[in-house]
């Protein structure tokens, strides 16, 4: 009896053991899937962006399409655009399991206006640049782009046909600090404390709630901050604070 009692033992504790590595391989399968769709979310903001950027440039393109200066604008939207497309397809495909900052030196005014230019200049909301003292910066400046491209395409959706969106650039101690402040419709404070910045959080009808997560992630791969301000019915200001760094001549 004490042998049969002792193989039984042996039996459920193998059983047990069994049953723990099969819930292990399930879990490590939810998470692999996890991990995917997570990834996948990036992706498919990035694509969002892109198409947003290349809407924009259409709406404008009747009002503009005789002008030649629009036409070649328009046409390297368009080839970078399919850079970009290009780039998230070879991600795509090696993908990393942490996002690095390659920081190079980088004239950041003209960064700022390309990424407006290539969102595509409207009318209505005005945008206001001002670009300072600032001139040259170490950052990476796709990485970098992609943060003002998401920051300036959130703050047009906030803002009326009236509104106004100002990109500034400015010195701040050890910090270059670029800013994206409209007038639009804010954001609650419970929003600002418990949502802002995590991922599929947003206040958005359509929104994956990825942009101001990733957005962070590249910050935070800068070894910078990203900071929010934000009021109900007055608007929203982002600052991307980035170290500042000797650029070697």
């Amino acid at each position: 009896l004490e042998e049969f009692d002792l193989l039984k033992t042996i039996g459920e504790q193998v059983a047990a053991k069994l049953l723990n590595i099969r819930l292990e391989n399930r879990l490590m399968e939810a998470k692999q899937m996890e991990a995917f769709q997570a990834m996948s979310t990036f992706f498919v903001h990035d694509l969002k962006n892109t198409s947003s950027t290349l809407s924009l440039m259409l709406q404008n393109m009747p009002k503009h399409f005789a002008d030649p200066a629009f036409r070649e604008d328009a046409l390297a939207a368009i080839g970078k655009s399919v850079n970009k497309i290009n780039d998230l397809i070879q991600r795509l495909t090696t993908l990393r399991e942490k996002l690095e900052a390659h920081p190079i030196p980088s004239n950041v005014p003209a960064l700022v206006h390309d990424v407006v230019k290539q969102i595509g200049e409207t009318e209505r909301p005005r945008v206001a640049v001002d670009t300072g003292s600032v001139t040259e910066a170490l950052l990476d400046p796709d990485l970098i782009q992609k943060v003002l491209t998401n920051l300036i395409l959130n703050a047009r959706q906030a803002t009326g046909p009236d509104g106004l969106i100002e990109i500034e650039t400015s010195q701040r101690k050890e910090w270059i600090v670029l800013t994206v402040r409209d007038d639009g419709c804010g954001m609650p404070q419970e929003f600002m404390r418990k949502s802002l910045f995590h991922p599929f959080k947003s206040t958005k009808t359509n929104g994956l709630g990825i942009g101001l997560f990733h957005s962070k992630m590249i910050v935070e791969a800068h070894r910078g901050k990203l900071e929010a301000e934000s009021e109900v019915g007055k608007g929203s200001t982002f600052r991307v604070l980035l170290p500042r760094a000797e650029v070697p001549a």
